[in-house]
Parts: C-alpha cells; structure tokens; sequence
C-alpha cells in the first residue's frame, strides 16, 4: 500500500475515532439531570465535523483506489462504520492480490 493512501485512510479512522468520542461524551451530556445546552451544542458540532471529515477522507481513498465514488461513498455514509470496514477490506484485499500477482510475475533467481 503506498503511502499516501495509507496516511489517507489513517486520518478517516482517526476522525471516526473522534466522532465516537465526540458521540460517547453528547449521550453522557445529555443523560444528566441538568443539561449544559452550550456543552451539548459544542459536541454536536464536533460530532458533525468528524463525520465530515472522515466522509471526505474515505471519499478521496475511493479516488485513489479507482473505485466509483458515486456508488462508494453512500454506502459509507449510510452503513458507517460497516460501510468503512468493507471498503477497507477490500482495498487490503485488492492490494494483497496484486502483490502476489506481481511476485508470481517475477522470475526466481538461485
């Protein structure tokens, strides 16, 4: 995997990471007896801006990659985390195809 995709698909993970995080803290926020409307307003935006930043890391991986961005990126919007792991899953999948292909193309040496 080159580098420049694999640094690509590390800032979508690590931005889903975040919206997590940013989700975990707005459900425990919201849970208490009374709510800091300023403190749930902030997570919401930090929840909305992960989730776009992850969408538009995975959205250039499936340009890097060759994949139809048009029928990709909305089965990554809707299906999130699932959506991801199958996209990731196949490019790692797709990779270690064409890496064994490579080496069975190349003559051994003794």
């Amino acid at each position: 995997m080159n580098a420049s995709l694999k640094s690509t698909i590390e800032s979508g993970l690590v931005a889903l990471l975040a919206a997590a995080c940013c989700l975990w803290f707005l459900i425990s926020a919201a849970q208490e007896t009374e709510p800091l409307v300023p403190l749930i307003v902030l997570l919401s935006f930090g929840l909305a801006g992960c989730l776009a930043a992850h969408w538009a890391f995975m959205g250039i991986v499936v340009k890097r990659t060759g994949r139809p961005l048009l029928l990709w990126l909305p089965f990554v919007v809707i299906l999130e985390p699932v959506g991801t792991a199958v996209l990731l899953a196949l490019i790692a999948s797709s990779e270690k195809d064409s890496a064994l292909q490579a080496s069975a193309q190349q003559p051994e040496r003794f």
